[in-house]
């Protein structure tokens, strides 16, 4: 036999069976959704993404969903959204959750269960940034036991938003679900193997459980963000001031405590009365005002944080700024944007 002619046939498996990145997004993320998360006032809770795994069927993080009471889902490039009904199975050890979302018919993704090897080439699927349906290439740079739980460490960035989706192998196939840590004050990228979510595919389902999942916890390695990054932005030193028969909001600080420098910030101002109804809300960006040291194109250091101040003048309009006794405010972070 030719050689050239059996090196062709050796190279052709490959060929066939290895795809390039466009290729596999165009197969995996019509599988790939966003999840938005939230409270029972219908207000935005939090961000994430998440994969069909059957018909009617989505997989995620399940810090994705904590606390959440409403929530829903989108495929890249559409604007349909799909009513989360609620939960059918939980992996509280492992952070995922099977959801059920009965209108939603696409393609599902196709799993390997096969143990991942170091060095294999992956891409992570997601919405980091509150971009829709991105895909990043990495490789696996390990694997990790926590707490007798394995992980998959990859090098394939995991951004806010790309929490709970799919990390696939050259093949097309899922072989992890996104979720990030912070370990020793580190920024490590890991993924939850397929060998978790098959069983929690396996688990008995009796019938759709509503959503109200409480607060899932942390272990005790994992000290900032099994949660997710979102988790690690805070709104501290709110001010307050008299004004005409109410209190006036002064400023805020926005502290962050992750190990990326962050700009494009955006927040929800919630009103409540002594009841805990909403009366007001509002969304707030650090490009919407120049405001006190929170300019536009402005940004935070990591572990820094940023005072927005001379916040009366320019919000004294809103019923927010206008506080009366017994109304509570809470600021929400809704989004931000990690500064290349």
């Amino acid at each position: 036999m030719n050689k050239h002619f059996l090196f062709l046939l050796l190279l052709i498996p490959s060929l066939i069976f290895s795809q390039n990145a466009k290729e596999i997004a165009k197969k995996c993320m019509a599988s790939t959704v966003s999840l938005v998360m939230e409270d029972n006032s219908k207000q935005p809770l939090s961000l994430g993404s998440g994969f069909i795994i059957d018909e009617g069927k989505v997989i995620t993080n399940l810090h994705v969903i904590e606390d959440a009471n409403y929530g829903y889902v989108t495929i890249s490039g559409e604007s349909r959204k799909f009513k989360i009904e609620g939960y059918l199975a939980v992996d509280k050890i492992n952070d995922l959750v099977l959801l059920s979302v009965p209108t939603l018919i696409e393609t599902a993704i196709e799993i390997n269960e096969n143990s991942p090897e170091i060095g294999e080439k992956i891409y992570a699927i997601g919405n980091p940034k509150g971009l829709s349906g991105t895909i990043s290439e990495g490789i696996i740079s390990g694997i990790r036991t926590i707490d007798k739980t394995e992980l998959i460490q990859i090098t394939a960035p995991i951004s806010p938003g790309s929490s709970g989706g799919p990390v696939i192998n050259n093949d097309g196939q899922l072989i992890g679900v996104s979720v990030g840590t912070l370990d020793s004050g580190q920024n490590l990228n890991f993924a939850i193997p397929t060998k978790y979510v098959s069983k929690l595919i396996q688990l008995p389902k009796t019938q759709i459980t509503q959503l109200n999942i409480k607060s899932v916890g942390k272990k005790n390695n994992q000290s900032n963000s099994v949660k997710g990054i979102k988790e690690g932005i805070e709104i501290i030193n709110i001010e307050w001031s008299d004004g005409h028969n109410a209190k006036m909001l002064d400023g805020f600080s926005i502290k962050n405590n992750i190990p990326y420098t962050i700009t494009k910030v955006k927040l929800l101002f919630i009103l409540r009365n002594a009841q805990g109804q909403m009366i007001d809300a509002f969304e707030w960006s650090d490009s919407s005002f120049s405001l006190g040291s929170m300019k536009y194109g402005d940004y935070i250091k990591p572990f820094l944080a940023k005072y927005v101040s001379s916040v009366t003048g320019q919000l004294n309009w809103q019923r927010v700024s206008k506080r009366k006794t017994g109304e509570k405010l809470e600021i929400r972070i809704l989004d931000f944007s990690i500064k290349e």
